[in-house]
């Protein structure tokens, strides 16, 4: 339409040109004169501001509401809370200025059909391209969206050592970005603050810190609301830090909080989360693919309640939060209206989790950093959060942003902790390293990581040696070197010889754990263990039974580098002579 008008010669702009044309009704020409010359991304954004102010008596009122209608209409509100929203800016008039029911109407009307209008007419490749992203990086700077009293979007950003705050930038490739901003309730018409963001004025003045009186400052907060030991208020400061700079890394460990209702994990869920790079509250029996949109749009810290947590590694949160674990793994969904459309989502990045049965997926099982809280007895901590709690979160998020701008540039991948030669388990390293990345920020960080890794590994080990498998070995273990002793049982007496044992059954087991010889055959066949025929003497002679068997010296230092736990920190043992495999001896490759 744009070529015809000037091939014709026409240097009239183009509502001009549109006005003119016959096969638009009144009501089109009325809401393409309301738009002027703006183009619709103008027209489209001029309403997000406006809401949150009162209005303006002095200015042409049927414009500022045509501008507010345009804002709601275009991201999919509803016709009702459209004029809801004018309804109750309106009551802010005095009463001789308001405007009556039917104006109201009239404007929403115009507004529908000038979208309407656009939509047909206006191509979108001649529309400014304007992305709405809440932070990037340009040049080595970080820009992170922030919220002020009145509910204005800006970038901050440092600039010459100082915080300075814009309402529109241009990415490295040369769009106009802006910030994108929070919901507007569909009723009430109000903001809803489902997204942490920095609050502007707190930031403008926020001090910087240093990294040890930060970490004190956080670690005081959390301990003012939650009861914990001190290595697990270590945790929680460090991976809230992390958070600030995932975008730096690979791979992102979940924290997770499990426990039965009462003990707590809630109060842990939200203090500190609270605390974490964008927190993003869109969870709690949501449909996937709300969280999944809501976390694109903002790309922060996903907080899952364990209400959505029902499936195992078919389900398809379960499977979002296994790729979430490294970067680059897209997660595809086909839209259902049509089918020859394909969704892209990125599920990478922090997430907190809460939930009363650890997952059934040992893959995701395996991406947490997990913490049981237990009923407190403290009595200075409050059980509900006091009105205080507000202030005192969005003054220390002010501090961590204001630290994060400082020290964006100084942190990367590059800079991550080794703990090789520690004998640290594989998973723990994946998980830990990430958080390393913080601490290089710190004099003592490296003294700091070991200390932290050797305290996490060793409460992994005494956790696993209490799980039903750890349960389970540790008493095969028990059994074959003698520590507990079956030799007067009338039925598993007959499997000692000269005093030792020479088999460990899985009916042993079963016996004295009080469960079925069919769940310990699976349990320990899950950590490797094999069931097989074994030819033993016996005070009357020559005996074949099914016995359990460690298959290799390589998979013995497995099991008990993750099941056997001593609290005096000494060597593993070595494998029973009654639990090697036939072909112990011949499948030592690999660990010495």
């Amino acid at each position: 339409f744009r070529e015809n008008c000037l091939e014709e010669g026409q240097e009239k702009k183009m509502t001009e040109a549109i006005t003119s044309m016959p096969q638009f009704t009144e009501k089109t020409r009325r809401a393409l004169v309301m738009a002027g010359d703006r183009s619709y991304s103008a027209v489209k954004e001029s309403g997000a501001y406006l809401i949150s102010e009162d209005p303006d008596e002095e200015g042409d009122l049927n414009r500022e509401y045509w501008d507010i209608a345009v804002y709601l209409l275009s991201n999919r509100k509803r016709s009702d809370v459209v004029i809801k929203t004018l309804q109750k800016r309106n009551k802010k008039l005095k009463e001789y200025k308001q405007l009556d029911y039917e104006t109201l109407r009239d404007i929403k009307d115009l507004a529908f059909s000038y979208i309407e209008t656009v939509k047909k007419y206006d191509s979108p490749e001649e529309e400014e391209l304007i992305r709405h992203i809440p932070y990037f990086e340009k040049d080595g700077i970080l820009y992170l969206t922030c919220i002020s009293e009145g509910d204005r979007y800006s970038y901050a950003h440092l600039s010459e050592g100082k915080v300075v705050f814009s309402v529109e930038e241009t990415d490295t490739s040369g769009i106009r970005t802006v910030p994108p901003e929070l919901p507007i309730h569909q009723d009430r018409g109000t903001t809803s603050y489902i997204v942490g963001l920095p609050k502007t004025d707190l930031l403008k003045d926020a001090q910087l810190l240093s990294p040890g009186d930060l970490y004190t400052r956080i670690r005081d907060h959390l301990y003012r609301y939650l009861d914990a030991e001190e290595r697990d208020y270590e945790l929680f400061v460090y991976y809230a830090l992390y958070s600030w700079y995932f975008p730096k890394c690979s791979t992102t460990p979940y924290l997770r909080f499990l426990g039965d209702t009462g003990k707590g994990k809630s109060r842990f869920l939200k203090v500190i989360s609270d605390l974490c790079f964008y927190p993003i509250r869109a969870s709690g029996a949501s449909s996937l693919s709300g969280i999944m949109r809501f976390k694109e749009k903002w790309m922060g810290t996903l907080l899952i309640d364990e209400s959505d947590l029902k499936g195992d590694q078919s389900d398809p949160l379960i499977k979002y939060l296994n790729l979430g674990f490294e970067k680059d793994n897209p997660f595809l969904l086909t839209d259902k209206g049509d089918l020859s459309k394909i969704h892209i989502f990125d599920p990478f990045g922090p997430k907190v989790i809460a939930m009363r049965q650890p997952f059934r997926d040992s893959a995701t099982e395996g991406r947490c950093l997990s913490f049981s809280p237990d009923e407190t007895t403290r009595e200075d901590i409050p059980p509900e959060l006091p009105s205080r709690y507000t202030d005192e979160v969005a003054e220390i998020r002010a501090l961590i942003a204001r630290f994060t701008l400082e020290h964006w540039s100084e942190v990367s991948e590059d800079c991550m902790l080794s703990c090789n030669g520690m004998g640290i388990e594989g998973r723990l390293k994946q998980m830990a390293r990430p958080l390393s990345v913080i601490l290089t920020l710190f004099p003592d960080g490296q003294e700091r990581f070991l200390h932290y890794l050797n305290a996490r590994q060793k409460e992994i080990r005494r956790t696993r040696a209490e799980s039903m498998e750890g349960g389970m070995f540790n008493y095969a273990l028990s059994l074959a070197q003698g520590e507990e002793d079956l030799m007067g049982d009338p039925e598993f007496g007959k499997y000692y010889y000269e005093g030792r044992i020479q088999v460990v059954l899985p009916k042993m087991i079963a016996e004295g754990l009080k469960c079925s010889s069919r769940t310990v055959t699976r349990t320990l066949g899950g950590i490797d263990m094999e069931l097989r025929q074994k030819r033993i003497q016996t005070a009357k002679g020559i005996k074949n039974v099914r016995a359990l068997f460690v298959p290799s010296r390589k998979k013995w230092t497995e099991i008990m580098q993750r099941y056997y736990f001593d609290e005096s920190g000494g060597e593993i043992p070595e494998c029973p002579e009654c639990m090697k495999g036939p072909e112990y001896h011949t499948r030592q490759s690999g660990i010495s």
